[in-house]
């Protein structure tokens, strides 16, 4: 017997099944223009979420990134160092990083505040480390925060906060 013989006999019963083997092609989204005048720097989709983030709160990630995130495994890619610096002052610098961070499409940053001496319960120091988690979820710069929670002591502790930036596209 040959080998045409031999599998002539080994398929004799099989039918072929009918495929579909051509998809349908995909358009890839529009471009929309806008005003020439007009800064966009937040996609819609980002906009769209609308949700803010608490410290800690790791629910706008996929388990895969909240745990390399929580191991603080990425590459910290600018830092702010708000030492020395008023509340007033504070506030418009970490939104101006924070907006500067996301345009240059840095992922990961992290912010310095300082732990204060708070030897007292009114004794105001330590504002900038208990106001800045607040300031993170304002809304001009919340739409481009995945994430944040304070470092490991090496990286600050709870001076510092350790801050994921959402994506941005093109």
């Amino acid at each position: 017997m040959t080998d045409e013989d031999v599998w002539a006999e080994t398929v004799k019963g099989v039918k072929r099944i009918q495929t579909n083997l051509h998809v349908e092609k995909i358009e890839p989204p529009k471009e929309i223009e806008f005003r020439q005048n007009k800064e966009v720097t937040v996609t819609f989709e980002v906009l769209k979420s609308g949700k803010s983030v608490g410290i800690d709160d790791f629910s706008q990630m996929d388990g895969t990134l909240a745990k390399r995130f929580k191991r603080e495994e990425f590459k910290i890619e600018a830092v702010l160092d708000l030492h020395g610096t008023t509340e007033k002052d504070a506030f418009g610098r970490v939104c101006d990083f924070i907006k500067g961070a996301y345009e240059a499409r840095k992922r990961c940053v992290l912010i310095v505040t300082g732990k204060g001496i708070d030897d007292t319960l009114f004794s105001g120091k330590g504002v900038l480390r208990k106001s800045v988690p607040g300031w993170l979820s304002h809304s001009e710069i919340s739409p481009l925060i995945l994430a944040f929670k304070h470092p490991s002591e090496a990286k600050g502790g709870a001076g510092a906060l350790y801050i994921m930036l959402r994506k941005r596209d093109k």
